[in-house]
């Protein structure tokens, strides 16, 4: 939801730190890697109770994550490869932050499967309708690698839910119905936009 307003306005903060990596030889595919390595690490923290040091994983993996396409960008060395695993990178650290904490919190389960199915979804439609506006030839309205539209839960409200996940691990059930909640509003929202994107609404 605020995913594009966060974006710029971080911009000016995190462009030292991508100019600085650029100029030492660090490339944007580098950052991914390090980023899906500190995510698998996060997932194994969740699942075995460490919630701090998930805690500062998870943080330092959406970083990174927000580095990558910055410093290849520096670099020009920006690919469909590179948009590619970026997005497989994202849903791996997502759908395995759920595994992770059913595996920590078997009480929270259904609530996490629901919510997993909502990813699914979600997740399902942002895909398709992103390859079909790219077939299509569609003019991507932001400047990252898939054609991203605009909807309820996008990437800054998955890194805050992540976070009250660790922070607040009495509430994970409860949490994750009414995250659950969002992203089937996402999915719906997604829905309406390619039937009318596409002509049928």
């Amino acid at each position: 939801m605020l995913d594009e307003e966060l974006r710029k306005g971080a911009k000016p903060l995190y462009k030292l730190p991508a100019r600085a990596l650029a100029e030492r030889g660090v490339t944007g595919d580098a950052l991914t890697g390090a980023s899906l390595g500190i995510g698998a690490l996060c997932l194994a923290a969740i699942a075995f109770h460490l919630n701090t040091v998930a805690l500062i994983l998870w943080l330092l993996n959406r970083l990174l994550d927000g580095l990558d396409g910055e410093v290849a960008r520096l670099r020009g060395e920006s690919s469909e490869l590179g948009a590619f695993v970026d997005v497989v990178a994202d849903f791996f650290v997502y759908g395995g932050f759920l595994v992770a904490l059913a595996i920590q919190h078997p009480d929270a389960r259904l609530a996490l499967v629901v919510l997993f199915f909502a990813y699914y979804l979600n997740g399902t439609m942002f895909l398709a309708l992103s390859s079909t506006l790219e077939r299509l030839q569609r003019e991507r309205l932001t400047e990252r690698g898939l054609h991203f539209r605009r909807s309820l839960a996008e990437g800054f409200e998955t890194i805050l839910v992540g976070t009250l996940f660790l922070l607040l691990p009495g509430y994970v059930s409860t949490i994750a119905w009414v995250f659950a909640a969002m992203v089937f509003v996402s999915a719906g929202q997604r829905l309406w936009d390619g039937r009318r994107m596409l002509g049928h609404g």
